[in-house]
């Protein structure tokens, strides 16, 4: 019988594969990640009051629907209120330049 994905976990694999295939490993994603589980990671970098590099960095190669807001936005049912509002806030100000 064959396990099934986490469609997140799936979706955030992704997302690593196409940041290293753009030449930007996701290191501290990665390390937190492994410290704190992917949810608990996201929810910790996007509640964050500051705007990571990572997520810079994401916007300069063109892949906003590859952030972890994206994937907030994504899966709603698995962050809280709070982590919603500010993936909501951050992917705004960047489409409206921003960031």
């Amino acid at each position: 019988m064959k396990a099934i994905m986490d469609p997140l976990e799936a979706f955030i694999d992704e997302t690593i594969q196409i940041s290293l295939s753009k030449g930007y490993p996701p290191t501290t994603f990665q390390r937190m990640r492994r410290q704190y589980g992917t949810v608990n990671a996201i929810e910790r970098l996007v509640t964050k009051g500051e705007i990571q590099s990572g997520f810079k960095k994401l916007l300069s190669l063109g892949l906003k629907d590859w952030s972890i807001e994206a994937a907030v936005l994504k899966f709603p049912e698995r962050f809280s209120i709070d982590a919603r509002e500010c993936a909501e806030f951050r992917l705004r100000a960047a489409e409206q330049g921003l960031i």
